[in-house]
């Protein structure tokens, strides 16, 4: 059977680390965390394009 080394983390545990300077150990972990930030940067967009049109055809 092949052993794989995984860690379990919360998401309040993953989101108090994106808050806080963490120091990676790899590219993954960077490159992961760079890919949330990019998808919570564009719910917030798409968030405020909904306000916006939804003022404009009230």
């Amino acid at each position: 059977m092949k052993n794989n080394n995984y860690q379990m983390v919360t998401v309040n545990e993953y989101l108090k680390m994106l808050d806080s300077e963490v120091k990676y150990l790899d590219n993954d972990a960077k490159e992961i965390k760079a890919n949330v930030e990019k998808y919570l940067l564009n719910i917030r967009r798409a968030q405020t394009n909904a306000k916006i049109l939804e003022s404009l055809l009230a």
